[in-house]
């Protein structure tokens, strides 16, 4: 893990931290399946929710919601650069379990905070090795990506229909079509009377 090579310090706001304690319970059922003693139990605040690194000033900044509540982004400003977590994604499908409810309008204010702080370069958590970090790309397509999401919805009776559609609408987003089927779960309660269509995908499912 990054924490342990480099002897450093896991850092976020007050919110995240509430999050991380209160996801202590899921880490043996749920993520340490998924990723084995790789995510830490909490984390500090650090004054002003800012640090240096390398010489570089390192701002966190809060965002209402990404694939959960309370997330943070990390502005650069003199590189031009956020690292942007999960309020933007570049090239996979997003994970829509946790924000149908509010037809995304809470992943779209984490996407335009992102884009508001004005960067050059977007590195998202979650994206394909293959493409660049170009922020206006990325930022346009998260937005487009919900925007068919909201459209998709309401036009579909069914889960599997919704599913298939996102997948017709975003055929550059190969990866994660697994996330993209769990959150169709929250999308179309009666996901669960169908059977399950991605059983070979749980191994894709444990890399993401």
């Amino acid at each position: 893990m990054l924490v342990d090579r480099f002897e450093a310090q896991v850092v976020a706001l007050p919110g995240t931290i509430d999050q991380m304690r209160a996801d202590v319970a899921a880490l043996p059922v749920l993520y340490d399946k998924l990723w084995p003693g790789l995510l830490p139990q909490t984390a500090v605040t650090v004054p002003g929710n800012r640090f240096t690194l390398e010489g570089h000033d390192v701002v966190l900044v809060g965002v209402v919601h990404g694939d959960t509540d309370d997330n943070a982004v990390l502005r650069v400003h003199d590189l031009g650069l956020v690292t942007a977590g999960d309020a933007v994604h570049n090239g996979v499908q997003q994970f829509l379990g946790e924000s149908a409810g509010s037809g995304h309008d809470a992943r779209r204010a984490a996407t335009n905070t992102v884009e508001n702080l004005g960067p050059r370069w977007v590195v998202a958590s979650h994206q394909n090795k293959e493409l660049d970090d170009d922020a206006a790309r990325s930022i346009a397509r998260t937005r487009q990506y919900l925007d068919d999401a909201d459209k998709l919805r309401k036009e579909n009776g069914t889960a599997i229909g919704f599913f298939n559609d996102m997948l017709v609408h975003s055929p550059e987003r190969r990866l994660g079509a697994a996330v993209l089927w769990i959150g169709t779960k929250a999308v179309r309660m009666e996901i669960a009377k169908m059977p399950h269509p991605l059983q070979p995908m749980q191994a894709q499912m444990a890399r993401l």
